[in-house]
């Protein structure tokens, strides 16, 4: 953290990047740091890089500050390769990457990698945990990391929660957070998720220890839900005892493609979500089918995992 403070203090305008497709760890790391450097370091212009058209992000909703055209940091955190960052990073002179995936490229002029962490929120919480004696977090950051965690953790369920896990939610919670109306925030559910999770259930698929469901752009308009909403809803596969490997497959009519979503209970999947353009964790990944004709190949994969 001190390596990061000094460069810091070199520049007056930062920016903070994050992944495509952004969910609660994407958010809530950059978030947390937005909130830490605008009350700690007041005369740095920090922005919040990328596409912001995401219905998590109402969750967030931090503000979006005017960059100015001055020298200037990035920071891209929870970003495996630079082809998965939202946003261009060659008007930065300096970039500091933070990240927890599996290490496939060092971009950063400092790069901050641990594969083992549950969640690049836990990262920045513990960065930012070295010197609480010095900085503040407020509870808006400590909030929005909190969320990352609990995100990229199913609530400190998965593996990658270790004790490094909870040292960082302590952290946090020092910072006065209320977990209860954060878990609201999170999961309190809307009539509507009960018409997606009957759609789902009703028309979910099973080849052998690979269950998947299907939502063409069709379906998504009927049910009034986002693209990105409708690979949410991939843990409603979950906790069954004769899925291994479960799937949520929404069409992306923007870019004429599939997204993939896919979590697994112990077979390791990231190598086979690479084959299909993607990647991500051993047991929860993404990737992409140029169309419903490489869904036979994707399963093949997941079957010989």
């Amino acid at each position: 953290m001190e390596t990061i403070l000094n460069l810091l203090k070199q520049y007056q305008q930062v920016f903070l990047y994050r992944h495509i497709n952004p969910d609660y760890d994407a958010f809530g790391s950059t978030v947390g740091m937005y909130y830490f450097l605008k009350e700690n370091f007041p005369d740095i212009n920090v922005v919040l890089k990328g596409c912001f058209e995401n219905t998590l992000w109402d969750k967030f909703n931090a503000p979006i500050d005017e960059e100015k055209e001055i020298p200037t940091l990035g920071i891209v955190i929870d970003t495996a390769n630079r082809e998965r960052i939202d946003g261009d990073i060659t008007s930065c002179e300096k970039i500091i990457k933070i990240d927890h995936h599996i290490v496939v490229d060092s971009y950063g002029d400092i790069n901050i990698e641990d594969a083992s962490a549950s969640s690049a929120s836990q990262i920045v919480a513990l960065l930012l945990e070295e010197v609480k004696n010095q900085y503040t977090l407020n509870e808006k950051g400590a909030r929005a990391l909190y969320m990352g965690i609990i995100g990229d953790t199913n609530r400190f369920m998965y593996r990658s929660t270790d004790a490094r896990t909870f040292k960082a939610a302590a952290y946090l919670l020092e910072s006065g957070i209320n977990i209860e109306t954060i878990y609201q925030s999170m999961y309190l559910r809307e009539e509507r998720d009960l018409r997606v999770t009957k759609f789902i259930l009703n028309n979910y698929q099973v080849d052998g220890q690979v269950a998947y469901y299907i939502l063409r752009d069709q379906d998504l308009q009927e049910l009034g839900i986002s693209r990105e909403e409708g690979s949410s809803y991939v843990n409603t596969l979950a906790n069954v005892k004769e899925f291994e490997v479960w799937c949520a497959i929404t069409e992306n009519t923007k870019d004429h493609v599939y997204r993939v979503s896919i979590r697994s209970r112990n077979a390791i999947i990231n190598e086979v979500a690479a084959k299909f353009n993607g990647g991500g964790h051993a047991l929860a990944s993404g990737a992409t089918l140029q169309s419903l004709d490489e869904l036979d190949s994707l399963l093949s994969s997941l079957h010989e995992a």
